[in-house]
């Protein structure tokens, strides 16, 4: 008899012995909007965005405004780039970057785009600024990854956050960290997820739902910006930033295109399989839905999805593990007979933003 060690076994059968409860199966609009409504619900609930609404009541003791900090203005070729500093929770502040196109004002308000970080990078990254060694080296080495400064350069106006963990938000060390790896030093391409994971899920909270929280202020920030047409707000990241771009969209519909790049997959490879970062998750939430069912939330707003072949994160079965995630989440499109606003691009090589939503990102927003 081979005896078993692993927990793998024993997590496959519990992951396979329900269906997730809001497994999309609506079959006309009318019942998709149905399950929409109850699902973002649930979610809000799940993730605990819910509890983070009544302890930011609570704690602000009716205090309504949000603190603001204009930063350093900068001039590049062909946009500004301003540095803004925003308390989005009692004492916890975001820094970001707006990337404002030349001829982009007041009276002429362009379109817009968020641009999100993946894990080891940062705000400095995706809007091309290198401020540490590590930072330049990063931009040298994968200049596609600098795609708020692509964004920018092609007349959309760009909001570059750092999100909890990243860049200048990286936590401190933990004391254990401290004692068992003295030499060890965060820089500002490291990033601090799990230490706020663990702590957020202690108060019955998730990253996830920080992450969100963060996102929804930056949004309220866009649609009050005069440079910003409130009508034409995108958002896209690649891996941890798609993930982010996914969840923003999926819950709130101010954004009316989504690009997720390199990481659509299944809960069920991530969760077993490749052990993605713990901000992937949320307790119980396997049980609500896929991410496929996260994903159909979108439509029919466009969203624009691509995995490379050779992505270690689409999972033991390779690309066909994404590819049947998008027939899923294509389901909710042909409700609405939306299909071409739905595109899935396959390209060769791994874990990697491609950057070939441009074109798309054009033509839909």
């Amino acid at each position: 008899m081979e005896i078993n060690y692993s927990y793998k076994e024993f997590f496959q059968h519990l992951y396979n012995s329900e269906r997730p409860f809001f497994e999309l199966n609506a079959e006309t609009e009318e019942t998709y909007r149905e399950w929409k409504k109850e699902f973002r619900e649930v979610l809000r609930d799940k993730l605990g965005l819910n509890l983070l609404a009544d302890i930011v009541r609570r704690q602000n003791g009716g205090r309504k405004e949000i603190g603001l900090i204009e930063g350093e203005v900068t001039k590049e070729k062909g946009y500004i780039r301003k540095k803004y500093m925003m308390e989005t929770l009692p004492s916890v502040w975001m820094p970001f970057y707006m990337l404002v196109p030349d001829g982009i004002d007041k009276e002429h308000p362009g379109k817009a785009m968020i641009a999100i970080p993946a894990h080891g990078a940062n705000k400095n990254t995706i809007a091309g600024v290198g401020e540490t060694k590590e930072e330049k080296e990063k931009i040298q080495k994968f200049p596609k990854e600098a795609y708020g400064l692509s964004f920018v350069k092609k007349g959309y106006v760009v909001f570059c956050p750092d999100p909890p963990g990243y860049g200048e938000r990286v936590e401190p060390m933990p004391s254990e960290d401290k004692t068992f790896l003295p030499e060890k030093e965060r820089t500002s391409l490291d990033c601090s997820c799990k230490d706020l994971a663990q702590t957020a899920e202690a108060f019955g909270l998730s990253l996830t739902a920080l992450e969100i929280w963060d996102l929804i202020k930056l949004l309220d920030f866009m649609c009050r910006a005069e440079e910003v047409d409130k009508e034409h707000i995108g958002c896209g990241g690649f891996s941890g930033g798609g993930q982010y771009t996914m969840w923003l969209a999926a819950l709130d519909n101010r954004i009316r295109l989504a690009v997720v790049s390199g990481y659509v997959h299944g809960y069920y490879d991530s969760i077993l399989e490749c052990h993605l970062c713990p901000c992937n998750y949320a307790p119980g939430l396997w049980k609500l839905g896929d991410i496929s069912d996260i994903c159909a939330l979108i439509a029919p707003r466009p969203l624009f999805i691509e995995n490379g072949i050779s992505d270690v994160e689409n999972g033991p079965i390779g690309i066909e593990g994404p590819k049947r995630q998008v027939e899923k989440i294509r389901k909710a499109y042909r409700l609405f007979h939306a299909e071409k606003q739905l595109e899935h691009v396959t390209p060769q090589g791994p874990h990697q933003w491609y950057g070939e939503c441009y074109e798309f990102v054009s033509k839909y927003l």
